[in-house]
């Protein structure tokens, strides 16, 4: 694994020139990185990247001295429970064999979730708010271990001053996330903390190996949601006079009868159990009345309805009845069948989903974004990039910034692929046209910025530098 290899590079680099050294030159940086200045070097690259984000995009306070209370949580987590579970033995493992750490565990968001240590260093820890019901994203607080896994989807080392708040400056962590085997979404991060001047890389080669059965378990749980969506789609087949289609929690197609095949000309025969291997659809509306459904279910448990899914999936109106699959308290997928969609007693849902999941909308090349309670309708070259924060995207414009009325940076890729923007990272989309500056953070790490007044350095994943290299020229 990248971040593997990266851990034990920096180790052996940090070994040959010292902690002290390596401290006083990485506060030095760091200084004058919060001042101002972008020529910086002897920062290790994915560091230099979320301190751009922090200081550029993000606009942390770099001397904050706490970080914000936790935010309401994502009500799903439930799903979750053995995830933390799991993450809480390793992190109590962890801390029951060593002298000198502490572990957290955090949600997808970036919230602390619980805590482990020695009593001695749990205080201390807590006096820099490495305590349950804080936010610890990289939005909120800044560069650290666990909020910067979850963005950089790889185990992150974040030693002292490569904190972006000083009052870390002391700690040198070690995060990793996990991620939903089917929606993509973060569930969760485990981070270990140590003194600055602890060798911390024992530690963090010893939790990248601990957590690869919990992603194991999540790929396997997720089958096994299959199978169970599968097999309601099975009793429901003989009874369906017409199209009839089993889909995942994020609109992934996991079965259709002959009727739906004759359509979607593309989809498989028989059952795509494994999250890799489904059929998907570029269109947002999918997941959205996906999204919304749920959201129904939560507030009604006996709640059933029915949806137009034939626009997004085959370009045309078609209604579709919506059945929930259970499989305990948690929704896994559901049933749709058009052959008694609209029945009595069904609630429509998909009309009022999202603005933008309106075909006339669409029509009209327009993004629909939300600000001060009004719907706003963009021109796709309003909007220099999209940053997706969780759930929400925020749509960045020449007139400020605002957040897109599509739920999930998937969907809103969907509705702004087609009008010129490429996805150059998890979170990131960019308008091609309105690129203005090209970095390189060193490594072939490019950064982009559409400001004309100022380096944005909005990031580029390895896997996207190559193309865009190509469709900008260079």
């Amino acid at each position: 694994m990248h971040g593997d290899h990266e851990v034990g590079d920096r180790g052996g680099a940090h070994a040959r020139a010292g902690p002290r050294w390596h401290r006083r030159r990485t506060l030095a940086a760091w200084e004058r990185f919060v001042s101002g200045e972008d020529d910086v070097r002897g920062v290790p690259p994915s560091i230099l990247l979320s301190w751009h984000r922090c200081r550029d995009v993000h606009k942390v306070d770099p001397r904050l001295a706490r970080p914000p209370a936790a935010r309401k949580r994502r009500s799903h987590q439930v799903t979750y429970s053995g995830v933390f579970a799991q993450l809480g033995g390793i992190a109590s493992s962890i801390v029951e064999h060593s002298e000198g750490c502490v572990a957290t565990v955090t949600d997808g968001d970036g919230q602390i979730v619980a805590c482990w240590g020695k009593s001695g260093l749990r205080h201390r820890a807590a006096d820099s708010g490495l305590a349950p019901f804080f936010d610890w994203s990289e939005a909120a607080t800044g560069t650290n271990g666990m909020g910067t896994a979850i963005m950089a989807e790889q185990p992150v080392l974040v030693r002292g001053p490569e904190h972006w708040c000083q009052s870390m400056h002391d700690w040198t962590c070690a995060g990793e996330a996990v991620y939903d085997a089917v929606t993509k979404d973060a569930v969760a991060a485990l981070n270990i903390c140590t003194s600055w001047t602890d060798d911390i890389t024992a530690y963090a080669s010893g939790m990248t190996a601990e957590m690869q059965p919990v992603r194991a378990g999540m790929r396997e749980q997720a089958l096994q949601d299959g199978i169970a969506v599968s097999r309601e789609f099975m009793k429901a087949e003989p009874m369906c006079p017409d199209k009839l289609l089993a889909i995942d929690v994020a609109g992934n197609i996991i079965a259709g009868n002959e009727q739906a095949r004759t359509l979607l000309e593309d989809l498989p025969q028989g059952f795509m159990l494994d999250p890799a291997s489904r059929w998907r659809t570029r269109d947002p509306r999918m997941r959205s009345i996906v999204a919304q459904s749920e959201e129904n279910l939560q507030r009604n448990p006996d709640w059933t309805g029915s949806a137009d899914i034939g626009t997004p999936l085959l370009g045309r109106a078609e209604m579709f009845s919506i059945t929930p699959v259970h499989s305990g308290a948690c929704v896994v997928g559901w049933v749709l069948s058009n052959g008694s969609a609209g029945s009595d007693g069904e609630e429509l849902v998909g009309t009022d989903v999202e603005p933008s999941s309106s075909p006339a909308l669409h029509g009209l090349g327009r993004i629909a974004a939300v600000h001060g309670g009004q719907v706003l309708l963009l021109d796709p070259s309003e909007i220099r990039y999209a940053e997706a924060n969780g759930h929400a995207v925020w749509l960045i414009t020449d007139a400020g910034r605002v957040r897109a009325a599509t739920r999930g940076i998937d969907n809103v890729d969907a509705e702004l692929t087609p009008c010129g923007f490429l996805r150059t990272h998890r979170s990131y989309l960019v308008n091609l046209d309105r690129v203005r500056r090209v970095g390189h953070v060193g490594r072939g790490v490019l950064t982009l910025s559409t400001d004309p007044n100022k380096d944005e350095q909005i990031p580029v994943s390895r896997r996207s530098a190559a193309r865009i290299r190509s469709l900008l020229g260079l």
